[in-house]
């Protein structure tokens, strides 16, 4: 922890950090880590952190049992409000209210799987027309490692929250680096249960997505049990009508085209698990009853590393800056799913975009992400997307 420290504090001088974005792998001494930052740091530097699955991410590739720390500096004393709570993310997002003396302009926000949506919908209802941007924290493995982290603490079950003053110049952008194929088919969820789709079209849905994707189910399709690799090349797109839509905020961020077309746009969401018996597919985003499906088209993003995706996300983050952006440095969410996709050309990927980059930038690799629609602006869980924030401080 102390080279990881003292490489971030080197850029600030004799400035005082005001908060400490944190990523390590799930393999690490969580506990540990967090004892030395609190020496290193000293308990008044604020500590908002994940565990990330199998690496943590910078410009200059992937980096396996890693630890990343990413320190800014404010002179406003209100450009960072934190909260943090073991388990409940309502607790929590009522913690960031108190501290919030104005509206934040975004949220950055990191959890645990499951938990998301919940959270997602008690920031909305606290924090009207602010974007939130995050990842949920992941391991190596879906035993269930995963942690929150913040000052000292560690948790499971965690939720920890960032409000963004306005005195920081900030943008952010989520991507979703695929494409509706010309002759989409369609179909329902007709009976759902939270992220647990039970029929699709009024048949078991393990049988019709078992008819779709083969033999490289089979195993899964009989007897139960996870279907990360397999799927993650195969985004399902939630259909999201648009018709008579009167935009609630002046989104900062671009639209993304290839997720919209004239009457939809689309929450991407990674088909998990098969039921085995019961013959019912878990997903990593709630589907509706209702929910209208189609299956997306990656391209060539998994043997590219998906690195223009990257390109775009950093991209559009930055154009969403406003006028003259000058990051200062930059956060990138990688959906673990993805990198299990790309397997080794994630270093690719990440070749492909460190060109541009320019300044300090820490990655994790999560499962699960969280951001605004393009168009309705409306803050949702999804999946198999990379997000970026940049933010104009100190670093």
């Amino acid at each position: 922890a102390e080279a990881a420290v003292n490489a971030a504090r080197e850029p600030l001088g004799d400035s005082k950090p005001s908060i400490a974005f944190v990523s390590l792998t799930a393999g690490r001494d969580v506990d540990k880590v967090l004892d030395s930052l609190g020496s290193l740091l000293g308990e008044d530097t604020p500590v908002h952190g994940l565990t990330s699955s199998g690496a943590v991410l910078t410009p200059g590739g992937s980096v396996t049992n890693g630890l990343g720390v990413l320190l800014l500096s404010s002179d406003d004393m209100n450009a960072f409000a934190t909260a943090y709570d073991a388990e409940d993310g309502s607790a929590a997002v009522a913690a960031l209210k108190e501290k919030m003396e104005e509206q934040p302009q975004a949220i950055l926000m990191s959890a645990t799987p499951g938990a998301e949506e919940a959270i997602v919908d008690a920031l909305a209802e606290t924090f009207p027309d602010v974007p939130v941007f995050g990842g949920t924290a992941a391991d190596d493995d879906l035993s269930g490692q995963w942690k929150v982290l913040t000052n000292g603490k560690a948790s499971g079950t965690g939720v920890s929250l960032v409000g963004i003053g306005s005195s920081v110049q900030f943008g952010a952008s989520m991507e979703g680096p695929y494409t509706l194929p010309d002759k989409a088919s369609v179909v329902e969820a007709t009976k759902t249960e939270g992220r647990r789709v039970f029929e699709i079209d009024g048949i078991p849905a393990a049988d019709y997505f078992y008819e779709l994707l083969g033999e490289e189910v089979e195993e899964q399709y009989k007897n139960g049990g996870l279907v990360l690799p397999q799927t993650a090349q195969k985004p399902i797109g939630i259909k999201q009508p648009l018709q008579g839509m009167v935009k609630k905020i002046e989104s900062r961020i671009p639209l993304v085209k290839r997720l919209v077309d004239k009457d939809f746009e689309y929450i991407t969401a990674h088909l998990a698990a098969f039921g085995g018996e019961e013959k019912y597919v878990d997903f990593f985003v709630p589907v509706p009853e209702g929910s209208k499906l189609v299956m997306m088209e990656s391209g060539d993003g998994p043997s590219s590393g998906y690195g223009e995706a990257m390109v775009n996300a950093l991209e559009h983050a930055k154009l969403s800056m406003g006028e003259n952006p000058e990051p200062k440095a930059g956060m990138m969410v990688f959906c673990g799913g993805m990198a299990i996709a790309v397997g080794d050309k994630l270093d690719s990927g990440i070749a492909t975009v460190a060109p541009g980059i320019g300044f300090p930038l820490m990655g994790m690799t999560c499962f699960g992400e969280q951001g605004p629609l393009p168009v309705s602006g409306k803050n949702v869980q999804r999946n198999l997307a990379p997000a970026s924030c940049y933010l104009d401080e100190r670093v």
